[in-house]
């Protein structure tokens, strides 16, 4: 197996926690904007300042110029450790706000393009939704009936004498609106 390429031992070692990177908007820093900016750097699209992709996280600071601690206590032990903040550089951060606010533009213009060079199959679509959408609603709202009836017994049991036959309330029907 060896030759192969394959080490039995190193397939069954256990394999460090892999690190975890901040998100800037929902979106991993190391792992998608920093390799993305450097891209469209090296391209002339963009001109972030090397720092902001050499130092994604720096250290956050007061007004007055002094390194934020965050204080933490151990529950166990009640020793009290103070930890230095670290915050995504601001113009990774503004950058990473332009990207995704044109895609959400993008998005929104797609949709607006389709809804009037296709509108009956936009309606359709939506109207399918709709009438899907409601009996999912519907078997939720029965399901949630039904659990609450039961808690209502149960509930209603245990606080009922033992010689008394207790009698659930019947939950009313909910109407459906459109959202």
């Amino acid at each position: 197996m060896a030759k192969l390429g394959l080490d039995i031992k190193s397939l069954l070692k256990q394999s460090p926690e892999k690190a975890k990177d901040r998100n800037i908007k929902a979106f991993p820093m190391n792992g998608l904007w920093i390799p993305f900016f450097t891209a469209t750097n090296a391209t002339g699209e963009s001109n972030i300042h090397p720092s902001a992709l050499g130092a994604g996280l720096q250290l956050r600071v007061d007004k007055d110029g002094t390194p934020r601690l965050k204080e933490t206590t151990d529950p166990v032990t009640g020793v009290v450790t103070k930890s230095p903040v670290f915050t995504p550089n601001r113009e990774l951060v503004k950058a990473a706000t332009g990207v995704m606010d044109n895609i959400a533009f993008g998005l929104i213009t797609f949709t607006a393009t389709i809804q009037k060079t296709h509108p009956e199959e936009y309606k359709a679509q939506a109207e399918a939704a709709q009438i899907a959408g409601a009996k999912v609603r519907e078997h939720e709202d029965k399901t949630l009936g039904t659990y609450l009836a039961e808690l209502a017994a149960q509930k209603m049991k245990a606080a009922a004498p033992a010689n008394e036959v207790p009698t659930p309330s019947p939950i009313p029907d909910r109407e459906l609106v459109p959202a």
